[in-house]
Protein backbone atom coordinates (compact mmCIF):
# COMPACT_ATOMS: atom_id res chain seq x y z
CA UNK A 1 0.00 0.00 0.00
CA UNK A 2 1.35 3.10 -1.37
CA UNK A 3 0.88 7.01 0.35
CA UNK A 4 1.30 8.77 3.86
CA UNK A 5 -0.30 6.34 6.85
CA UNK A 6 -3.14 9.14 6.50
CA UNK A 7 -3.49 8.51 2.63
CA UNK A 8 -3.91 4.54 3.38
CA UNK A 9 -6.11 5.09 6.51
CA UNK A 10 -8.34 7.50 4.04
CA UNK A 11 -8.24 4.48 1.68
CA UNK A 12 -9.04 1.75 4.12
CA UNK A 13 -12.03 3.71 5.38
CA UNK A 14 -13.54 4.27 1.39
CA UNK A 15 -13.87 0.44 0.99
CA UNK A 16 -15.51 0.23 4.48
CA UNK A 17 -17.78 2.72 2.75
CA UNK A 18 -17.76 1.27 -0.58
CA UNK A 19 -18.90 -2.37 1.58
CA UNK A 20 -21.67 -0.81 3.14
CA UNK A 21 -22.78 0.82 -0.48
CA UNK A 22 -22.15 -2.14 -2.04
CA UNK A 23 -24.60 -4.32 0.92
CA UNK A 24 -27.09 -2.10 0.51
CA UNK A 25 -27.65 -2.99 -3.06
CA UNK A 26 -27.04 -6.68 -3.48
CA UNK A 27 -27.39 -9.78 -0.83
CA UNK A 28 -24.92 -11.00 1.34
CA UNK A 29 -23.88 -13.37 -0.59
CA UNK A 30 -24.23 -12.02 -3.91
CA UNK A 31 -20.68 -11.48 -6.06
CA UNK A 32 -20.90 -7.71 -5.50
CA UNK A 33 -20.83 -7.79 -2.15
CA UNK A 34 -18.47 -10.93 -1.75
CA UNK A 35 -16.08 -8.46 -3.29
CA UNK A 36 -16.75 -5.37 -1.29
CA UNK A 37 -15.56 -7.53 1.65
CA UNK A 38 -12.39 -8.91 0.73
CA UNK A 39 -11.53 -5.52 -1.03
CA UNK A 40 -11.82 -4.26 2.84
CA UNK A 41 -10.08 -7.11 4.06
CA UNK A 42 -7.09 -6.70 1.32
CA UNK A 43 -6.96 -3.34 2.34
CA UNK A 44 -6.91 -3.33 6.42
CA UNK A 45 -4.40 -6.64 5.95
CA UNK A 46 -1.95 -4.10 4.22
CA UNK A 47 -2.37 -1.35 6.79
CA UNK A 48 -1.97 -3.55 9.73
CA UNK A 49 0.71 -5.44 8.27
CA UNK A 50 3.18 -1.72 8.24
CA UNK A 51 1.42 -0.22 10.81
CA UNK A 52 0.53 -2.38 13.55
CA UNK A 53 -3.16 -1.11 14.60
CA UNK A 54 -5.84 1.32 12.76
CA UNK A 55 -8.33 3.30 14.94
CA UNK A 56 -11.06 5.36 13.43
CA UNK A 57 -12.88 7.61 15.77
CA UNK A 58 -16.45 8.92 15.12
CA UNK A 59 -16.71 12.82 16.29
CA UNK A 60 -19.83 14.26 15.52
CA UNK A 61 -19.00 14.93 11.85
CA UNK A 62 -15.37 14.57 12.13
CA UNK A 63 -13.70 11.08 11.11
CA UNK A 64 -10.18 10.58 12.85
CA UNK A 65 -7.90 8.16 12.13
CA UNK A 66 -5.26 7.20 14.00
CA UNK A 67 -5.55 10.92 15.80
CA UNK A 68 -5.43 12.28 12.97
CA UNK A 69 -8.66 14.36 11.37
CA UNK A 70 -9.58 13.32 7.82
CA UNK A 71 -11.44 16.52 6.63
CA UNK A 72 -11.98 14.62 2.89
CA UNK A 73 -13.52 11.97 4.49
CA UNK A 74 -15.43 13.94 7.23
CA UNK A 75 -16.97 15.75 4.43
CA UNK A 76 -17.84 12.69 2.28
CA UNK A 77 -19.23 10.26 4.50
CA UNK A 78 -21.20 12.83 7.07
CA UNK A 79 -24.21 11.02 6.57
CA UNK A 80 -22.47 8.10 7.53
CA UNK A 81 -21.20 8.66 10.23
CA UNK A 82 -24.28 10.05 11.64
CA UNK A 83 -26.10 7.03 11.26
CA UNK A 84 -23.04 5.06 12.92
CA UNK A 85 -23.62 7.09 16.23
CA UNK A 86 -27.25 8.14 15.95
CA UNK A 87 -28.49 5.02 14.80
CA UNK A 88 -26.07 1.78 15.29
CA UNK A 89 -24.81 3.06 18.66
CA UNK A 90 -21.52 2.95 17.09
CA UNK A 91 -18.52 6.08 17.89
CA UNK A 92 -15.42 4.00 17.23
CA UNK A 93 -13.97 0.79 15.10
CA UNK A 94 -10.49 -0.57 16.32
CA UNK A 95 -8.44 -2.94 13.97
CA UNK A 96 -5.57 -4.94 15.22
CA UNK A 97 -3.18 -7.12 13.30
CA UNK A 98 -4.93 -10.50 12.41
CA UNK A 99 -8.25 -9.27 10.98
CA UNK A 100 -10.40 -12.14 9.59
CA UNK A 101 -12.77 -12.84 6.76
CA UNK A 102 -15.47 -13.32 9.03
CA UNK A 103 -14.77 -10.49 11.24
CA UNK A 104 -15.44 -7.82 8.24
CA UNK A 105 -18.60 -10.14 8.06
CA UNK A 106 -19.75 -8.96 11.53
CA UNK A 107 -18.44 -5.43 10.76
CA UNK A 108 -20.78 -5.09 8.12
CA UNK A 109 -23.58 -6.51 10.29
CA UNK A 110 -23.03 -3.75 12.90
CA UNK A 111 -22.72 -1.35 10.43
CA UNK A 112 -25.37 -2.13 8.85
CA UNK A 113 -28.37 -3.24 11.34
CA UNK A 114 -26.58 -1.83 14.84
CA UNK A 115 -25.15 -3.77 17.67
CA UNK A 116 -28.20 -3.20 20.36
CA UNK A 117 -26.80 -2.13 23.00
CA UNK A 118 -23.05 -2.05 24.19
CA UNK A 119 -20.59 -2.28 21.19
CA UNK A 120 -18.18 -4.10 23.26
CA UNK A 121 -20.42 -6.60 24.69
CA UNK A 122 -21.47 -7.32 21.10
CA UNK A 123 -18.36 -7.62 19.64
CA UNK A 124 -17.17 -10.39 22.69
CA UNK A 125 -20.41 -12.01 21.73
CA UNK A 126 -19.27 -12.57 18.23
CA UNK A 127 -16.12 -13.77 19.60
CA UNK A 128 -14.20 -10.75 17.63
CA UNK A 129 -10.55 -10.48 18.73
CA UNK A 130 -9.05 -7.79 16.29
CA UNK A 131 -11.93 -6.04 15.43
CA UNK A 132 -13.53 -3.56 18.39
CA UNK A 133 -16.63 -1.35 18.32
CA UNK A 134 -16.74 1.48 21.11
CA UNK A 135 -19.82 3.74 21.80
CA UNK A 136 -20.72 7.46 20.50
CA UNK A 137 -18.77 10.06 22.75
CA UNK A 138 -21.19 12.27 23.93
CA UNK A 139 -19.92 15.91 23.51
CA UNK A 140 -19.43 16.91 26.96
CA UNK A 141 -17.21 13.81 27.28
CA UNK A 142 -14.94 14.71 24.16
CA UNK A 143 -11.32 16.28 24.95
CA UNK A 144 -11.87 19.67 23.66
CA UNK A 145 -8.02 20.40 23.54
CA UNK A 146 -7.28 17.62 21.99
CA UNK A 147 -9.54 17.71 19.02
CA UNK A 148 -8.87 21.25 18.97
CA UNK A 149 -5.55 20.63 18.54
CA UNK A 150 -5.82 18.05 15.63
CA UNK A 151 -7.70 20.53 13.94
CA UNK A 152 -5.26 22.83 14.84
CA UNK A 153 -2.41 20.95 13.38
CA UNK A 154 -4.95 19.56 10.28
CA UNK A 155 -5.23 23.73 9.58
CA UNK A 156 -1.26 23.86 9.16
CA UNK A 157 -1.58 21.11 6.61
CA UNK A 158 -4.07 22.12 5.17
CA UNK A 159 -2.64 25.89 4.58
CA UNK A 160 0.68 24.14 3.50
CA UNK A 161 -1.33 21.85 0.55
CA UNK A 162 -2.86 25.35 -0.59
CA UNK A 163 0.92 27.22 -0.35
CA UNK A 164 2.12 24.31 -2.67
CA UNK A 165 -0.37 24.81 -4.67
CA UNK A 166 -0.22 28.50 -5.11
CA UNK A 167 3.52 28.51 -5.21
CA UNK A 168 3.56 25.31 -8.17
CA UNK A 169 1.20 28.06 -9.99
CA UNK A 170 -2.09 25.02 -10.42
CA UNK A 171 -5.70 26.49 -9.65
CA UNK A 172 -6.79 25.84 -6.09
CA UNK A 173 -9.31 23.45 -6.15
CA UNK A 174 -12.79 24.38 -3.82
CA UNK A 175 -12.08 21.02 -2.34
CA UNK A 176 -8.69 22.12 -0.81
CA UNK A 177 -11.03 25.22 0.67
CA UNK A 178 -13.58 22.79 2.00
CA UNK A 179 -10.57 21.07 3.56
CA UNK A 180 -9.45 23.85 5.53
CA UNK A 181 -13.23 24.80 6.28
CA UNK A 182 -13.37 21.70 8.19
CA UNK A 183 -10.75 22.19 10.26
CA UNK A 184 -11.82 25.44 11.25
CA UNK A 185 -15.03 24.70 11.63
CA UNK A 186 -13.66 22.09 14.45
CA UNK A 187 -11.58 24.85 16.37
CA UNK A 188 -14.82 27.17 16.14
CA UNK A 189 -17.05 24.04 18.11
CA UNK A 190 -14.60 23.31 20.33
CA UNK A 191 -13.54 27.00 21.41
CA UNK A 192 -17.50 27.57 21.79
CA UNK A 193 -17.31 24.61 24.16
CA UNK A 194 -13.95 26.21 25.95
CA UNK A 195 -13.64 29.52 25.61
CA UNK A 196 -10.10 29.63 27.37
CA UNK A 197 -8.54 26.96 24.41
CA UNK A 198 -7.88 30.47 22.71
CA UNK A 199 -5.02 31.38 24.47
CA UNK A 200 -3.89 28.13 24.78
CA UNK A 201 -3.77 27.44 20.72
CA UNK A 202 -2.96 30.61 19.98
CA UNK A 203 0.27 29.93 22.29
CA UNK A 204 1.36 27.44 19.42
CA UNK A 205 4.17 28.98 17.84
CA UNK A 206 6.84 27.77 15.03
CA UNK A 207 10.09 29.87 14.21
CA UNK A 208 10.22 28.00 10.97
CA UNK A 209 6.78 27.97 9.66
CA UNK A 210 5.78 31.18 11.36
CA UNK A 211 3.56 32.34 8.54
CA UNK A 212 1.14 28.82 8.31
CA UNK A 213 1.17 29.33 12.45
CA UNK A 214 0.57 33.11 12.61
CA UNK A 215 -2.49 32.36 10.01
CA UNK A 216 -4.39 29.72 12.74
CA UNK A 217 -3.51 31.79 15.21
CA UNK A 218 -5.30 35.01 13.78
CA UNK A 219 -8.21 32.53 12.76
CA UNK A 220 -8.59 31.39 16.40
CA UNK A 221 -7.87 35.11 18.33
CA UNK A 222 -10.43 36.59 15.72
CA UNK A 223 -13.09 33.91 17.21
CA UNK A 224 -12.02 34.69 20.68
CA UNK A 225 -12.82 38.32 19.77
CA UNK A 226 -16.32 37.39 17.93
CA UNK A 227 -17.28 35.65 21.14
CA UNK A 228 -16.92 38.90 23.15
CA UNK A 229 -18.36 41.16 20.98
CA UNK A 230 -21.29 38.15 21.23
CA UNK A 231 -21.22 37.36 17.08
CA UNK A 232 -23.32 34.49 15.72
CA UNK A 233 -22.32 31.25 15.09
CA UNK A 234 -22.36 31.48 11.21
CA UNK A 235 -20.06 34.54 11.07
CA UNK A 236 -17.65 33.08 13.30
CA UNK A 237 -16.69 30.88 10.55
CA UNK A 238 -16.49 33.29 8.01
CA UNK A 239 -14.39 35.35 10.55
CA UNK A 240 -11.85 32.21 11.38
CA UNK A 241 -12.01 30.78 7.31
CA UNK A 242 -10.82 34.63 7.24
CA UNK A 243 -8.34 35.10 9.74
CA UNK A 244 -6.78 31.82 8.29
CA UNK A 245 -6.08 33.39 4.48
CA UNK A 246 -5.83 36.94 5.93
CA UNK A 247 -1.75 36.38 4.60
CA UNK A 248 -2.69 33.98 1.74
CA UNK A 249 -0.89 36.50 -0.36
CA UNK A 250 2.28 36.00 1.38
CA UNK A 251 3.06 33.19 -0.81
CA UNK A 252 4.15 35.27 -3.41
CA UNK A 253 6.33 37.24 -1.71
CA UNK A 254 9.82 35.98 -1.83
CA UNK A 255 11.81 33.59 0.77
CA UNK A 256 14.77 36.25 1.40
CA UNK A 257 12.45 39.00 2.14
CA UNK A 258 9.70 37.08 4.55
CA UNK A 259 12.49 35.27 6.73
CA UNK A 260 15.00 38.16 6.50
CA UNK A 261 16.62 38.03 10.02
CA UNK A 262 16.31 41.64 10.20
CA UNK A 263 14.26 44.59 9.90
CA UNK A 264 13.03 45.14 5.87
CA UNK A 265 14.21 48.15 4.06
CA UNK A 266 12.64 50.28 1.93
CA UNK A 267 12.85 48.65 -1.41
CA UNK A 268 11.99 45.04 0.42
CA UNK A 269 8.96 46.65 2.47
CA UNK A 270 7.45 48.07 -1.15
CA UNK A 271 7.30 44.73 -2.25
CA UNK A 272 6.32 43.09 1.09
CA UNK A 273 3.26 45.70 0.80
CA UNK A 274 1.81 43.93 -1.92
CA UNK A 275 0.88 40.76 -0.12
CA UNK A 276 -2.48 42.26 0.49
CA UNK A 277 -3.50 42.44 -3.15
CA UNK A 278 -1.52 39.71 -3.86
CA UNK A 279 -4.04 37.68 -1.36
CA UNK A 280 -7.66 39.43 -2.62
CA UNK A 281 -6.63 38.74 -5.97
CA UNK A 282 -5.90 35.29 -5.30
CA UNK A 283 -9.43 34.90 -3.54
CA UNK A 284 -11.33 36.57 -5.25
CA UNK A 285 -10.65 33.49 -7.98
CA UNK A 286 -12.05 31.33 -6.09
CA UNK A 287 -15.31 29.87 -7.07
CA UNK A 288 -18.34 29.96 -5.38
CA UNK A 289 -16.33 31.54 -1.90
CA UNK A 290 -17.47 33.54 0.19
CA UNK A 291 -15.95 37.14 -0.41
CA UNK A 292 -15.29 37.97 3.55
CA UNK A 293 -11.57 36.47 3.42
CA UNK A 294 -11.18 38.44 0.11
CA UNK A 295 -12.41 41.50 1.95
CA UNK A 296 -9.78 40.98 5.08
CA UNK A 297 -6.54 39.74 3.03
CA UNK A 298 -7.05 43.17 1.26
CA UNK A 299 -8.20 45.18 4.22
CA UNK A 300 -6.17 44.35 7.09
CA UNK A 301 -3.29 46.45 7.45
CA UNK A 302 -5.80 49.37 6.28
CA UNK A 303 -5.46 50.19 9.76
CA UNK A 304 -8.29 51.79 11.13
CA UNK A 305 -7.07 55.85 10.48
CA UNK A 306 -6.71 54.61 6.96
CA UNK A 307 -3.05 55.19 7.08
CA UNK A 308 -2.28 52.06 5.84
CA UNK A 309 -1.52 49.92 3.09
CA UNK A 310 -2.52 49.40 0.52
CA UNK A 311 -3.99 52.65 -0.23
CA UNK A 312 -7.34 53.24 -0.57
CA UNK A 313 -9.55 55.82 -2.03
CA UNK A 314 -10.74 58.62 0.13
CA UNK A 315 -14.24 58.25 1.74
CA UNK A 316 -13.34 54.18 1.71
CA UNK A 317 -15.07 52.52 5.17
CA UNK A 318 -12.98 49.26 6.52
CA UNK A 319 -15.21 46.18 7.13
CA UNK A 320 -15.12 46.20 10.85
CA UNK A 321 -14.37 41.99 10.48
CA UNK A 322 -10.97 43.43 8.61
CA UNK A 323 -10.38 45.97 12.12
CA UNK A 324 -11.15 43.26 13.99
CA UNK A 325 -8.71 40.68 11.82
CA UNK A 326 -6.01 43.72 12.23
CA UNK A 327 -6.46 43.24 16.16
CA UNK A 328 -5.52 40.13 16.11
CA UNK A 329 -2.84 39.72 13.52
CA UNK A 330 -1.09 42.24 15.37
CA UNK A 331 -1.30 40.25 19.00
CA UNK A 332 -0.24 36.94 17.48
CA UNK A 333 2.83 38.95 15.73
CA UNK A 334 4.18 40.80 18.81
CA UNK A 335 3.71 37.93 20.86
CA UNK A 336 5.77 35.68 18.57
CA UNK A 337 9.52 35.09 18.12
CA UNK A 338 10.87 35.73 14.61
CA UNK A 339 14.21 36.18 13.06
CA UNK A 340 14.74 39.76 14.11
CA UNK A 341 12.92 40.23 17.48
CA UNK A 342 11.99 38.23 20.91
CA UNK A 343 8.38 37.71 21.63
CA UNK A 344 6.57 40.59 23.86
CA UNK A 345 4.76 39.58 26.39
CA UNK A 346 1.34 39.83 26.70
CA UNK A 347 1.33 42.34 28.96
CA UNK A 348 3.57 45.08 26.95
CA UNK A 349 1.28 43.67 23.77
CA UNK A 350 -2.16 44.83 25.59
CA UNK A 351 -0.03 48.35 26.36
CA UNK A 352 1.04 49.10 22.80
CA UNK A 353 -2.74 48.19 21.05
CA UNK A 354 -4.22 50.84 23.62
CA UNK A 355 -1.19 53.19 22.62
CA UNK A 356 -2.71 52.81 19.05
CA UNK A 357 -6.39 52.87 19.77
CA UNK A 358 -8.17 55.46 17.40
CA UNK A 359 -4.66 54.91 15.32
CA UNK A 360 -4.20 51.42 14.09
CA UNK A 361 -6.67 49.66 15.96
CA UNK A 362 -10.53 50.53 16.76
CA UNK A 363 -10.83 52.13 19.99
CA UNK A 364 -14.26 49.71 20.56
CA UNK A 365 -12.17 46.32 19.92
CA UNK A 366 -9.25 47.55 21.23
CA UNK A 367 -11.89 47.19 24.56
CA UNK A 368 -12.98 44.14 23.22
CA UNK A 369 -9.53 42.84 23.46
CA UNK A 370 -8.55 43.84 27.10
CA UNK A 371 -12.17 41.86 27.89
CA UNK A 372 -11.13 38.66 25.79
CA UNK A 373 -7.62 38.86 27.35
CA UNK A 374 -9.15 39.21 30.84
CA UNK A 375 -11.33 36.85 30.90
CA UNK A 376 -8.90 33.74 29.48
CA UNK A 377 -5.88 34.57 32.09
CA UNK A 378 -8.44 34.09 34.56
CA UNK A 379 -9.63 30.52 33.03
CA UNK A 380 -5.87 29.64 32.04
CA UNK A 381 -2.93 28.34 34.16
CA UNK A 382 -0.09 30.73 33.50
CA UNK A 383 1.93 27.29 32.19
CA UNK A 384 -0.99 26.37 29.71
CA UNK A 385 -1.13 30.91 28.56
CA UNK A 386 2.49 30.47 27.89
CA UNK A 387 2.39 27.30 25.97
CA UNK A 388 4.45 24.93 23.81
CA UNK A 389 6.12 25.99 20.70
CA UNK A 390 5.67 23.87 17.89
Amino acid sequence: MTGSPTEQASHVFGCLHGMVRTAALYPPMHAQTVKAKQTLHDALTAYLSSHGRLVYRFLGDVLVADDRILPRESLLYRQFLAVCQNERQIGSISFMVGVEPREVDALLEAVTEGVGGEPSSWTSRKGLTHVRLGPPVQPEQQSGEATARRAYYGSIDALRDIQATVRARSPLAVEQIGTLRVFTSTLLEQILQSPALVLRLASIKSYDEYTLYHSVNVAVISIGLGLVIGLPETLLREIAMAGMLHDVGKIAIPHEILRKPGPLDEEEWQVMRRHPVLGADLLSRLPGSNRLPMIVAFEHHIRFDMRGYPSVPAGWTQHPISRLACVADVFDAMTSRRAYKKAIPNTDVRGYVRDESGRTFDPRLVRVLDLMLGRLEEETPEEDARGRTA
